[in-house]
């Protein structure tokens, strides 16, 4: 089985994929994912959210994950309009895609996750890579890579217990 974990951050989404075989065996990244995606620079509007929608659904369907885990946002005020659509829209994106794809979407607390793997909520970005099989620490772990890995393994904690 294949869990996709996804932060959105800064307008970025970003990937953490794990395969996770049970039968005892540990999850462990899928080193030919996705990291992230950039939403296109050169469109605005609805040609951006569309362009957004398109790539999301490939990663999602080259993947193919049984489940897609979302990290819940911990910021829910002060936003500027512009910060919290951008964020909305992404997270739109991604729920269509696995709807289309027919891929179960879920979107978990950041505390949710962090008393599964073990990690403070507010510091999922320092969930160690070395649980993953990682020998060194991915590119952008610190931006949401990390958080999204955690959003996987604890998915995929839950499904082995």
């Amino acid at each position: 089985m294949k869990v996709l974990g996804v932060a959105v951050s800064s307008g970025v989404v970003y990937y953490g994929a794990l395969s996770a075989p049970g039968g005892g065996q540990d999850p462990a990244a899928i080193a030919e994912a996705p990291e992230r995606l950039v939403p296109a620079v050169g469109l605005t509007g609805a040609e951006r959210l569309a362009d957004a929608y398109q790539r999301i659904a490939q990663d999602i369907r080259v993947l193919s994950p049984a489940t897609v885990v979302l990290v819940g946002t911990r910021r829910h005020s002060n936003w500027k309009y512009k910060e919290a659509s951008e964020r909305i829209s992404l997270i739109s994106a991604l729920m269509l895609a696995c709807a289309h794809e027919g891929v179960a979407y879920e979107e978990w607390t950041t505390e949710r996750i962090g008393k599964i793997v073990g990690v403070p909520a507010q510091s999922l970005a320092s969930f160690p890579y070395e649980e993953l099989g990682l020998g060194q620490r991915p590119k952008y772990w610190g931006q949401g890579r990390g958080s999204a890995y955690a959003a996987a393994m604890a998915q995929a904690a839950g499904d082995r217990s």
